[in-house]
């Protein structure tokens, strides 16, 4: 498109800045983050978007229409942030002929008109948002931030939104709970403690026993806490209460307490939860680092035939397990499972929070690396199986895919069935 010379040359500059206003996102809310454009030099605003966060797609949206609807200027500066990828703005120069500057955080803006332009931006949002205010009531609102969070990438935004949130709904439960959550994600366990209590505090008059509730995970958070803490007494007793509240058990603090009490060598004790597991859990789901301990539990009774079994089933669930706790060489991760127990990334984790119960019993080791040997047929076959199960799972097109898919899956339990 042939455009007339300009006289003088015309710099846009993008930026950006969070709103404190909440404002309507489906069902729910979010603090919007307004996206725009403006002169350089003169400070008109060229053009804007309300976005739920910082995102370079939909700067990149923005900045595409506005050449399209206002022309292309001859330069267009852009903020240099580390998350954003130099290429795409790279690209959208050679696209438009038209010079992208990256610059730092700190660039020189005027203040002034800076300021005007937020004030105007975020006043097309801040009346409606006191309307919502009056006409919902804090309570709702800080509620609907809280649901947000799920679709929120950032983790300084969300923080924004669960302080919004507890602003307006002083110890809100949900709000706590989220906020505990993200303390314990950055090791700051003692802020987080204290979350998990104060939410625990403030929803227990309203859990309903046998549903997922703000008091359940709350109180998966205290014992989290306290075993990140070091206090295995308290996690296996806030475990405990937490089974005795929450028998359905949402969060499977079921499989973690007996691992807790071998970790603080209370040996019968642990005896005494699995015989009390295998009478309230009947046909429960197989957890393998659940099965390793009840293996290892049966072991110091002497029932070795069941503690083998229990070994087996429990290497079965997971190929990546035991080679891990022996430190031989484990089958390579791209193999078929049925969930997240069964892969690497759970074994690793597995070894690196109780490893120490095997490592520091010789006897337990020994009887695991004889039942490992003797089930290297059956895991070699099942590895294989796997293996092909992972091949046939990808995008070719196969036209009996459902029917070769179940003939795999009637195998693989065949061979488990024989091998248990």
């Amino acid at each position: 498109m042939i455009q007339p010379l300009r006289a003088t040359r015309e710099t846009w500059r993008l930026d950006w800045f969070d709103l404190d206003s909440p404002t309507p996102f489906g069902s729910m809310f979010i603090l919007p983050t307004c996206l725009y454009v403006i002169h350089r030099y003169t400070g008109t605003l060229i053009g804007y978007e309300f976005i739920r966060e910082l995102d370079q797609r939909r700067a990149e949206i923005l900045v595409h229409r506005l050449f399209q609807e206002r022309g292309i200027p001859d330069e267009l500066q852009i903020p240099d942030l580390e998350e954003w990828d130099e290429a795409v703005w790279q690209g959208l120069s050679r696209e438009y002929h038209c010079e992208v500057q990256l610059l730092d955080n700190d660039r020189e803006t005027d203040p002034t008109q800076q300021e005007a332009i937020r004030q105007r931006l975020d006043s097309m949002i801040a009346g409606s948002a006191q309307t919502l205010l009056a006409t919902l009531g804090p309570k709702a609102i800080a509620q609907g931030l809280v649901q947000a969070l799920k679709h929120l990438r950032s983790i300084d935004k969300r923080r924004a939104l669960l302080a919004k949130a507890l602003e307006l709904s002083e110890n809100l439960p949900e709000a706590l709970v989220e906020l505990a959550d993200l303390e314990l994600q950055d090791g700051n366990v003692d802020s987080a403690a204290e979350k998990f209590a104060s939410a625990a505090a403030n929803s227990v008059a309203f859990h309903v026993p046998g549903e997922s509730s703000c008091y359940v995970r709350a109180l998966h958070g205290q014992v989290l806490t306290a075993w990140q803490r070091g206090d295995l007494g308290q996690a296996i007793q806030m475990g405990e209460h937490l089974l005795n509240r929450n028998p359905v058990d949402h969060p499977g603090v079921r499989f973690l307490i007996p691992l807790l009490q071998l970790l603080a060598g209370q040996i019968d004790e642990s005896q005494e939860y699995f015989s009390w597991y295998k009478k309230n859990y009947p046909n429960d789901i197989e957890d393998p680092g659940f099965q390793f301990a009840w293996a290892l539990s049966l072991v110091d009774r002497d029932e070795e035939k069941a503690a083998a079994e229990k070994y087996r089933r429990g290497m079965i669930q997971n190929l990546y397990l035991a080679p891990m706790l022996l430190d031989v060489p484990e089958p390579a991760p791209d193999i078929w499972q049925h969930n997240d127990r069964g892969d690497i990334q759970y074994a690793a984790d597995f070894l690196n929070s109780f490893g120490l119960i095997w490592e520091r019993d010789a006897a337990a080791v020994r009887f695991l690396r004889e039942v490992y040997t003797d089930s290297g047929a059956l895991l070699e076959q099942l590895i294989a199986l796997r293996r092909k199960m992972a091949d046939f799972q990808d995008h070719r097109y196969e036209p009996n895919h459902r029917e070769n898919w179940q003939q795999l899956i009637e195998q693989e339990q065949a061979l488990i069935k024989a091998g248990t």
